[in-house]
This record gives C-alpha cells, structure tokens and sequence, in this order.
C-alpha cells in the first residue's frame, strides 16, 4: 500500500470545539450540541443543505479567510496516540494519519448503500476535498512499534479527550527519514478498508468520474491490525414493525432456538426481545441451501436466513424496516424503552477470521464490522490545493 505526507488544513483554535465522532456514528443529541459550537466539523461532514446561508463552499472559503483552518506550512504526516479503557485495563493504541492511494493495494470488505456513497460525493465536492479520513488497517506486527518509537520523540502538538474517554494525542511528523521508512514499511502490505467504505466507494468514483489525480489519494487513518488497541465488534440491529414471538415457530424451522435469561458473549447471533435473549444457531441444511460463501459470516446469515427466508425483509425495504446501533447495550435499551419491536446482537470478531475472510476477498454485507475506537473527525482536513 503506498501512503505519502501531505499539507493538512488544522483548526486554529481550541481543538475540544472542533473534533467530533464519525460524522455515521453521532446520535441527534451529539449532533445538536456539536452543532451549537461556533466551528465544528460537522458543519462540513454533515453540512444542513438548504437549512444554512452559507453553502458547504461558501463555508469552507470563509472560514479559510477568517482562520478558523489553516495549511500547516510542510509537508507532514500525523501520529494518534489513543488511549482508553477495557474492562478496567488502560489500553494504547498508535496510527498515523497520512494520504493512502486508492488502487488495488486497498481492500474492501463491506458492500455499500448507493444513496450513503452518493451523499458523501456531494460532501467532497462541495467542499474539493474530505473533511475525516478513512480507517485503513494493514497486517504489519512492526507498523505500530515504529509509530510508537517515532512518537516518543515528538513534541505533543495538541490533545483531547472525547465524550466517551478516549484520550487522543496528536504528533506531527516532519522528519524526512522517519516519513520514508513509514511509508516503505508497509508498500508491500495490503490494506483493508476498516472503515469509510462509502467514503472509499465515493472517492473512487470521483477518480473515475474526473480523472482528476487529487483524488487518486484518500486521507487516511491506519494502524496495525495486531495493535492490541485494535478492537473489531459486530454491529446489531434494531428490527421495526416484525413481531417477533409470532415468527419463532418459522425460524425454529431453520435455527436451533435457545432462550436465555441473560447476555451470553460467544459467536453466536442473539436476538433481544421482551427481556429475552435468544440464541440462534443456523441448522447446516439451512446454510447449505441459502450460503453462496464457504465462509459463515453472522451478518449474511442474518441477512439471507432470517430476514431473506423467514421474515421477508429484501434489500427493498432493509433500509426502511432495519436500523443500525453500535453499542449493545443501546441496542437492549431501545427494545426495552419501545423504539424498535426486537434487536438483533452480533457477535464481535476474532481478528484472524476477520483477516483471512478480508484477504481472501470476501465482501460481507452492510454493517458488518464495528472498529473502535473510532477516529475522531477534525483533527485534520485534506483539501485539493487552490
């Protein structure tokens, strides 16, 4: 994979009012207060067509004018240090944020949503550029060490601790030697596309579509996959409108059905339901007939099995009956408080499965993984040079 330095636009004043999660991850309350702040990137990641005088380009040229960002004068890459908890264990995760090629060397391993790539498009062109970067991860066991080791030497440029107690310590790289040995420390690494696969999917369409070399690269995020900081989760779902109970002796057609009184954390699917978790596990006739993949992958055989062959939700009206939550304790909470009918709990990944199915080339469905901690937007802005 090939990545190179590059010239960020940084936020000038006091960095806590500019960052935010993924723009795909902040709920309405985030938004609103995130919003309120008088230069927040969301203003550009999540920019309120039609409800603003000032147009996401119009925007961009006056707060470059005013100073609110500014170029940083060379030619630099940025290291992340992250740090937060697990189950009471302090966890250090290292990355770096730099350009990364869009070419064959960069996997996906999601499909994507026609109408999310089309938005994120319409956000980089109006603004020629990308306000968050996408979050690669490469299977280098030495990648984070160098990261570390360079950051050790570094000045902090400047820090913040976000809602969910993530501490991000934030380093810019300007030494010509160090720069180089990063990026010939993992050309002939193959990167995966953790997250932003409709930004990834947009970016190339831009490529495509202009023939324009700025958009050959992508601003990335990217660290090693064997990070002990790296966590990869399953993304559940919040089922509306489907009774569930009425659909158990149909399901039980296809899954052997558990009921359980508690939360289990295993391999297996669960679904959330009147302050009942049951355990689905897919008889092997049913995958034998409806798995087109010699991999069982939780999201696919939700997909196909029980929504596609027991409770008739398609691709037509996934988007409409489906929604997505990161948290499965969110996910409880919504079926509890009546918000959705029952949640659907995927299990997390064991990182060696997810690196095999990745590199073999499978492409699991919408929402399938959950990489945290996330990337904080606003860090920095890629723009294409005026």
């Amino acid at each position: 994979m090939n990545i190179k330095e590059f010239k960020p636009y940084i936020f000038s004043g006091n960095i806590v009012d500019s960052v935010s999660p993924p723009f795909d991850t902040i709920t309405i309350e985030q938004e609103k207060k995130l919003r309120a702040a008088k230069y927040n990137i969301t203003a550009l990641s999540l920019p309120e067509y039609g409800n603003s005088s000032l147009t996401p380009e119009k925007l961009i040229k006056k707060w470059i004018g005013d100073n609110v960002i500014y170029p940083y004068g060379k030619d630099i890459i940025i290291i992340l240090k992250q740090v937060f908890y697990i189950n009471k264990e302090i966890i250090t995760r290292y990355g770096i944020i730099s350009l990364a090629e869009i070419d064959s060397s960069l996997k996906a391993h999601e499909s994507t949503f026609e109408k999310q790539v089309l938005e994120r498009k319409n956000v980089m062109i109006s603004l020629n550029g990308e306000p968050e970067p996408i979050f690669i991860v490469v299977p280098d066991n030495g990648f984070d060490k160098m990261v570390r080791r360079f950051a050790s030497n570094l000045e902090e440029k400047f820090k913040f601790e976000e809602p969910s107690g993530v501490e991000n310590y934030v380093y810019f790289l300007e030494d010509r030697e160090k720069i180089e040995k990063l990026k010939d420390s993992i050309k002939n690494d193959q990167g995966i596309v953790a997250d932003g696969h409709h930004r990834t999917q947009a970016i190339k369409d831009l490529k495509k579509e202009t023939g324009d070399s700025f958009w050959n690269y992508a601003m990335a995020y990217i660290t090693s996959i064997y990070d002990n900081g790296l966590m990869i989760g399953g993304v559940d779902r919040l089922v509306y409108r489907t009774n569930f109970e009425e659909n158990i002796p149909k399901i039980e057609n296809l899954f052997d059905v558990t009921v359980e009184r508690t939360i289990v954390e295993d391999n297996n699917i669960r679904v959330y339901s009147r302050g009942l978790f049951y355990k689905l596990v897919p008889k092997k006739y049913a995958i034998d007939q409806v798995m087109d993949s010699k991999y069982e992958v939780s999201t696919e055989i939700v997909n196909k099995i029980l929504f596609g062959e027991v409770l008739g939700i398609d691709k037509n009206n996934m988007q409409t009956k489906i929604g997505y939550i990161y948290n499965t304790t969110d996910a409880i909470n919504a079926v509890d408080m009546h918000e959705c009918d029952f949640a659907i709990i995927i299990p997390p990944w064991q990182k060696d499965v997810f690196l095999k199915m990745a590199l073999d080339g499978v492409i699991f469905p919408q929402k399938s993984t959950y990489f945290y901690p996330k990337i904080p937007s606003g860090i920095a802005i890629y723009l294409k040079p005026s």
